[in-house]
């Protein structure tokens, strides 16, 4: 009995050696690299929790929920089809998506203990300093609803702390220029200290402001004024804190 030859299409093998190549092959310029695609999911994870959290008011509201999409690629200076375009080449290399995800996932876990561990009274954390409590620790901005153009804050405690420093940090999407700018205060028995500082961009922002040690604080508050009112953009703002530290840094400037 004679073995007859399997004939193969020619079509469907070129396709199959083609991709062959392409899943086996390195990734290709134009995918974003790994720690890129992790830090664009970690963002997009943070808006879809911001949406889930806010579903009645994004649901009703879709140009809102495409403006807090577009925040994250704004931040990271990527387009919608680079990120679709990543995604489907990252789904057909598993093992590194899933190293993704799970350094993903890991994060954002941190960062909600991080948040809950925050939540309430003050509580100490590395060295002297002392996380001070605030009402919300994430929250959207619709510039145009801004009173006075500014949002403001403040920490829910009675201070009766003497020096340091006082710290606000939070993370920032969706800005646009003219850039906008905190304002920073503490309220001491016999003087206020002021601080301006620009936001310079999407992403982390940290802005301090130190007291005289032999002055006796008793309020830490302020504000963030955005120029760009009239533009309608929707600002997100998630892991904010305000801090004290007793370590000194260079003199503020009181006003009377």
């Amino acid at each position: 009995m004679k073995n007859k030859k399997l004939k193969v299409n020619p079509i469907i093998s070129a396709i199959f050696l083609t991709f062959l190549f392409y899943a086996c092959g390195s990734r290709p310029s134009y995918v974003l690299s790994e720690s890129k695609m992790e830090k664009v999911l970690y963002d997009l994870y943070i808006a879809e929790a911001e949406i889930n959290a806010n579903y009645s008011t994004f649901s009703s509201d879709s140009a809102r929920k495409q403006e807090l999409l577009n925040s994250v690629l704004k931040k990271h200076k990527i387009t919608e089809a680079a990120l679709d375009t990543s995604l489907a080449w990252y789904s057909g290399h598993l093992e590194q998506y899933l190293d993704i995800n799970t350094n993903v996932s890991k994060r954002y876990a941190e960062s909600l203990d991080k948040l809950k561990s925050q939540d309430g009274a003050a509580t100490k954390t590395k060295g002297d300093k002392l996380v001070l409590p605030v009402k919300k620790e994430r929250f959207l901005l619709k510039l145009y609803d801004l009173s006075d153009s500014r949002y403001t804050f403040k920490a829910d405690t009675i201070l009766n702390r003497y020096g340091g420093v006082y710290e606000l940090q939070f993370n920032i999407l969706g800005i646009v220029p003219p850039n906008p700018v905190v304002k920073l205060c503490v309220r001491c028995v016999d003087t206020t200290f002021v601080k301006l500082d620009t936001i310079r961009g999407n992403g982390l922002c940290t802005a301090s402001i130190n007291v005289l040690q032999g002055k006796q604080a008793k309020s830490f508050y302020g504000s963030i004024y955005f120029p760009a009112t009239g533009s309608g953009t929707t600002i997100f703002i998630h892991n904010f804190s305000l801090s004290h530290s007793s370590s000194p840094l260079s003199v503020a400037q009181p006003t009377k």
